[in-house]
């Protein structure tokens, strides 16, 4: 398959780092990169310098995405797309691109309240990956680092992020999922750009607003064991979970969700369904996943017990 762009990095903000880099190296097991010029922490899941950029700030949420062109023709073609929809990407000064570590980028407002980097040659690190809890490493390359959820509220916004994905990034729609919630329905779509399932997806989140862009970052582990293993750092840590594990009907993965300190997840996983040339499973979807995924809440309930339930998109 002819790969154009892929997932790059992601890039959060928040209040207390300290809590979410023990988070990243204990629970999810990525490996510690080097900090950015102007301070940032960094994490690792292959050969990049930085796939993970954590700074200190007041969002307690992502501030940033970044997919990765890899040629100069598609880099200009995705700017000349972006242009067509009426936005005017600004190029990176060499301080920003220094700071993410690539040759070049552009930057504009997603809809989904992001900003959206479109970069050229990012670094490799100085070190080989190695990780104690992962010596088989991460599923990336060519499918990029894992994939970002982000929510939005309404209609509108849904619609606009869906054309900002297809019509500016140029990304292709793997599948949907329409999922009725009583007098209201979860609607999220899933776009690919490579041969992993989905690099982003975007969920109308039926709510008035979303307090919280990021719904989850997705690292994907080499084989189940992997996951199992990261469930069960994740229950020594004490860290909470949104979902317990399950497989999902689009993508095929295995996985299991937690809750980050700021409130955002992660999802661990493995056996993710590949997209192949001339896709033609576009279709519909009504529930998440094929077992599991349940939250603890359901468990909670059953033993007289109270927990918070969330949905595992």
């Amino acid at each position: 398959m002819k790969t154009d762009i892929e997932s790059a990095y992601i890039v959060l903000e928040s209040r207390n780092p300290a809590a979410i880099n023990k988070y990243f190296g204990e629970v999810i097991g990525l490996m510690p990169g080097q900090p950015t010029p102007g301070g940032a922490s960094t994490w690792r899941a292959d050969d990049k310098a930085q796939r993970v950029v954590l700074a200190q700030g007041p969002a307690n949420d992502a501030t940033c995405i970044g997919f990765e062109v890899t040629s100069r023709e598609a880099f200009d073609a995705a700017v000349s797309r972006l242009r067509a929809l009426g936005l005017e990407p600004v190029q990176g000064t060499a301080a920003q691109n220094k700071e993410r570590r690539v040759a070049a980028m552009v930057r504009v407002p997603a809809p989904w309240g992001v900003e959206v980097e479109l970069v050229l040659g990012l670094e490799n690190a100085a070190t080989p990956f190695a990780s104690a809890v992962y010596p088989n490493g991460f599923v990336t390359g060519s499918q990029g680092f894992g994939h970002f959820v982000f929510g939005v509220a309404g209609a509108d916004a849904y619609e606009a992020s869906r054309k900002f994905a297809l019509e500016g990034l140029g990304l292709k729609l793997s599948d949907y999922l329409r999922l009725p919630m009583g007098p209201v329905e979860l609607n999220v779509s899933f776009f690919h750009c490579n041969a992993r399932h989905h690099s982003l997806a975007i969920a109308q989140i039926p709510a008035p607003e979303v307090p919280q862009k990021l719904h989850h970052i997705n690292f994907e582990v080499k084989q189940v064991a992997d996951v199992g293993a990261a469930y069960e750092r994740a229950l020594a840590a004490g860290t909470p979970l949104a979902n317990m594990l399950g497989q999902h009907e689009n993508d095929g993965m295995v996985s299991f969700y937690s809750v980050g300190p700021d409130g955002w997840q992660v999802e661990v996983g493995a056996t993710g369904r590949q997209i192949t040339d001339n896709w033609d499973d576009v279709r519909e979807y009504n529930r998440i996943s094929i077992w599991g995924h349940q939250p603890p809440a359901v468990f909670a309930q059953m033993q007289g017990l109270t927990a918070p339930a969330t949905s595992a998109i």
